[in-house]
């Protein structure tokens, strides 16, 4: 469906607070995907064809929820201007668990989907042919011990970030609470 061109009005009151996100970043391997949807300038929703190949599933990691930042950066010269999209976020403490993430998926092609809490769809962040790396900083001072990793493309392209109303794939177990096995 082919943008089309419409007046946009003043936002109803308030639509420029925070909205509040689910804290687990899903995160995925694009080896992993069976299908993405389709993308055209000006389309920034999506309601189907988004699939992972069977077996796969979305990895749940926990970010501190106030952390969590959706980036669109438009760069470029006239003519020539893009968007590089991410997801940044903290993770709290220096887990094994985090540091064995964050070295598996060091030079990985990764995408990441970020869900609101009021249901109205999921941003869908990278695609298979412009896929996010990940860039990680750790903080371990008497100030505090986090993992700051940030997302996102390495080469620009013409779109946004993708808001998905479809179902998504199966979501692995969510991680064991403090002092709980799996």
């Amino acid at each position: 469906m082919p943008y089309t061109k419409k007046a946009i009005g003043r936002p109803a009151g308030g639509a420029g607070n925070p909205s509040p996100k689910n804290p687990h970043i899903l995160v995925f391997d694009m080896d992993d995907v069976e299908s993405y949807p389709v993308r055209e300038v000006g389309v920034t929703v999506a309601d189907d064809g988004f699939k992972l190949k069977e077996g796969a599933k979305l990895q749940p990691v926990y970010a501190t929820p106030d952390s969590i930042e959706l980036l669109q950066e438009a760069e470029g010269e006239a003519d020539a201007r893009g968007y590089k999209k991410g997801v940044k976020f903290a993770h709290p403490g220096t887990s094994t668990d985090m540091e064995d993430f964050t070295e598996y998926n060091t030079n990985r092609n990764l995408g990441a989907i970020v869900r609101g809490c009021d249901g109205k769809g999921a941003k869908l962040v990278g695609s298979p042919c412009n896929p996010l790396s990940l860039k990680s900083e750790t903080q371990d001072t008497k100030e505090g011990a986090k993992n700051t990793i940030t997302l996102q493309q390495d080469v620009r392209d013409e779109f946004r970030i993708l808001t998905y109303t479809g179902e998504l794939p199966e979501v692995m177990n969510e991680p064991a609470k403090p002092g709980e096995t799996l």
